[in-house]
C-alpha cells in the first residue's frame, strides 16, 4: 500500500498476539499518546483504558494502557522528535517509624525532713492553725530562708543515691535552684516541662516536697510524670504516666525532661492550712 506522503502507517502490537493498524499524520496527538503509554509500560495509572478511534468507519479501539506491547511504523520515525515525557513518579510516603516509649523514672522519699527539721517547718508555716486564708500570708523569702537551707541540704545528701535509681550514676550535678518559699495553689499546673527553654535547659532533675498539716485536709493534688514517646526521631509527652501522692513529709525527684502536671487540689474548707504545700527544686549540669 502506497501512503500519502505526510502519513505513517503504525502497527499497534499488543499483548496476547493481537495487533491494530492506523494511519497517523507525524504531527498527530495520538501517535505521541501511543508512544508515551508504550514508554510509561507498567507506570499507567489513572487513566487505564487507552482510545484508539478509528476515522475510517467510526470505530473505536478500547484497550488497557499496559495492553500496548509494541509499536511498528511505516516509515521509521525518530522517537525523539515526539518529545515523550519522562514519567514522574508519585513521592513514597515516608514509612512512619514505630513509635517507641520511654517510661519515666520517679524516686519518692518519705520522712524527708527528720522530726525537728519538720516541726520547726511546720510551726513556721502555721503560725495560727484554723485561721482562715485571709488572715495569715505565706513567710516572706527571708524569714523562710534557713528552713529553704535545711531543705537543700537534705536533698544534697540524697542526691548520690537518688541520681543512681534515677540512671544518672557517675553525672556530676554542682548546681541547685529552688523557689524562694513554698507553693499552695489550688488550681493545679496543666503539662510542662522545666526544661524547654535557654534559661531552663541545663535543668536535669526535679524535686519536689510535700507538707501539710495532719490529718489530711485536702484531695486531690497528685503530681502526673508523663512517660516519654520517640516517634519519627522527635520526643514528645506520651499518653502515660505515673501518679505521685502527696505525701506527708516526703519528697519526689524525676528527670526534667519529663512533662508534669498537677491536679486540682480541693481543700476541706476555705482555712489557708486546709492546703498541701510544695517547694520545689532543680538540679542543673554546669553550663
Amino acid at each position: 500500500m502506497e501512503l500519502e506522503s505526510n502519513l505513517i502507517q503504525v502497527i499497534v502490537m499488543m499483548t496476547g498476539g493481537h495487533q491494530y493498524e492506523l494511519s497517523l499524520t507525524a504531527d498527530a496527538p495520538l501517535l505521541q499518546e501511543l508512544f508515551q503509554a508504550l514508554s510509561n509500560r507498567g507506570n499507567n495509572r489513572g487513566k487505564d483504558v487507552f482510545k484508539i478511534p478509528n476515522e475510517e468507519d467510526g470505530s473505536c479501539l478500547y484497550i488497557p494502557r499496559d495492553a500496548i506491547a509494541a509499536i511498528a511504523t511505516v516509515p521509521p520515525i525518530s522517537v525523539q522528535s515526539l518529545n515523550l515525557q519522562p514519567l514522574s513518579r508519585q513521592p513514597q510516603p515516608t514509612p512512619q517509624q514505630p513509635q517507641q516509649l520511654i517510661e519515666s523514672t520517679v524516686v519518692q522519699l518519705d520522712n524527708f525532713l527528720k522530726p525537728t527539721e519538720y516541726q520547726q517547718l511546720m510551726e513556721t508555716i502555721f503560725p495560727q492553725e484554723g485561721t482562715a486564708s485571709s488572715g495569715i500570708q505565706l513567710p516572706s523569702p527571708q524569714s523562710f530562708a534557713p528552713l529553704r537551707e535545711v531543705l537543700l541540704h537534705r536533698v544534697q545528701m540524697m542526691l548520690p543515691d537518688v541520681l543512681i535509681q534515677l540512671g544518672l550514676e557517675g553525672f556530676p550535678l554542682r548546681e541547685m535552684e529552688a523557689q524562694q518559699i513554698p507553693t499552695h495553689a489550688i488550681e493545679g499546673q496543666s503539662i510542662s516541662s522545666d526544661g524547654n527553654s535557654p534559661e531552663t535547659a541545663l535543668r536535669v532533675v526535679n524535686f519536689c516536697y510535700f507538707f501539710y498539716q495532719t490529718p489530711k485536709p485536702f484531695t486531690g493534688g497528685e503530681l502526673l510524670v508523663y512517660d516519654s514517646q520517640i516517634l519519627n526521631n522527635q520526643v514528645s509527652a506520651a499518653q502515660t504516666y505515673k501518679t505521685v501522692e502527696p505525701r506527708q513529709n516526703s519528697i519526689v525527684f524525676f528527670l526534667t525532661s519529663n512533662a508534669y502536671e498537677v491536679l486540682r487540689m480541693y481543700p476541706n474548707s476555705p482555712a489557708f492550712g486546709d492546703r498541701c504545700f510544695r517547694f520545689q527544686g532543680w538540679m542543673r549540669r554546669s553550663g
